[in-house]
């Protein structure tokens, strides 16, 4: 299947995506994940990966919601962009003003 954007789905975001939405091939899981980025993607957040703020998007499989994280490969050069993890709602993600996820309702971003 070809996407107009595709985007590399790593290993440990299959794996995650298997314990934290639905238990499915591989392919399907990368399938899903590359098709919800296709649409029309709903910036949730973000997450600091390497030092760097990341957007997270939100999506959903047969009713069930799920963050996508997607960051951009700082030392190659026309990459595609990555999806190195799957969270859930209630994982801890910064909105712009807070940190928003379990057990952090009295935290703020340093930025």
């Amino acid at each position: 299947m070809r996407f107009e954007q595709p985007y590399y789905v790593s290993p440990h975001a299959v794996q995650r995506f298997r314990e934290r939405v639905a238990c499915l091939s591989t392919r399907k899981i990368r399938v899903i994940i590359q098709s919800s980025l296709q649409r029309c993607k709903q910036f949730v957040g973000y997450q600091v990966y390497d030092r760097q703020q990341v957007p997270v998007y939100s999506a959903q499989y047969k009713g069930i919601e799920y963050l996508i994280v997607v960051r951009k490969e700082k030392k190659k050069k026309n990459a595609w962009l990555v999806v190195p993890t799957i969270l859930v709602p209630g994982m801890k993600i910064y909105t712009g003003r807070r940190w928003k996820g379990e057990n952090t309702d009295s935290d703020t971003a340093n930025t």
